[in-house]
This record gives structure tokens, sequence and C-alpha cells, in this order.
């Protein structure tokens, strides 16, 4: 019996060694399928980063898109604008001529107007005067 017991004790210590052996790899495996779990959520996590990140990116051209129209088409009209402006200037700077050349016709029409009533006035103090007899026609 000695030769069972020692062979006893040899299975003894090595079904203790091979139980640590399984504590230990069921330990690891615990641990493993935490990091895995820990991983798949990670993952989870930068994929929906990803997706949040991608509309933003699109949102982000979409934008820029949206600008650069805006401002081709502000350019464009800009140009429009400034060529309308320039015709309506060259407009009114001829219809300031033409209304500037007849103040200027008025205007000597008026300084006619007051020689004639200057020689009128003259005339008629000249007939008062003749005619009260202070002066005698020469």
């Amino acid at each position: 019996m000695p030769e069972k017991a020692q062979t006893e004790a040899c299975l003894r210590g090595e079904l203790s060694n091979l139980r640590l052996e399984r504590d230990s790899v069921i330990g690891e495996g615990t641990e493993a399928n935490r990091k895995v779990v820990l991983l798949e959520e990670e993952g989870r996590l930068l994929k929906a980063r990803v997706a949040r990140l991608t509309q933003e990116k699109f949102k982000v051209e979409r934008d820029s898109r949206a600008a650069l129209s805006l401002a081709r088409s502000m350019d464009t009209h800009n140009a429009s604008d400034a060529d309308c402006y320039k015709r309506k200037v060259t407009d009114l700077n001829d219809h300031l001529q033409s209304k500037n050349a007849v103040v200027s016709e008025l205007r000597h029409q008026v300084d006619e107007y007051r020689r004639q009533m200057e020689r009128s006035l003259s005339q008629n103090r000249l007939s008062q005067i003749r005619g009260e007899g202070m002066i005698t026609p020469s």
C-alpha cells in the first residue's frame, strides 16, 4: 500500500496543481471576457463617434458649399448692382447737366428781363421828368 499511497499522493498533488491551473485559467478567462466586453463597448462608442464626426463633416462641407455659392452669388449681384449704380450715376449726371443748362438759360433770361425792366423804368422816369418839364428834349 505504500505504493498506492504514494501514487495517490502524487495524483492528489497533480490534481491540486491542475485545480490551481484551472482556477488561474478561469480567472484569466473571466478577465479576458471583461476586457472583451470593455473593448466591445469602446468599439460601439468609437463607431458612434465616427458616425457623429461623419455627420458633422458632411454638415461642414454642405455649409461650406452653401457659403461659397452665396459668396459667388453676392459677387455676381454686387457686380450687377455696381453696373446698375454706374448707369444710374451717369444718367443722373446727364440729367443734372441738362438741368444746369436750363438753369443757366433761365438766369440769362432773368438778367435780360432785369435789363429790360431797368430800361423801362429809366424811360418811365425820363418820361415823368419830361412830363414835369424839368428836362427839355434836345
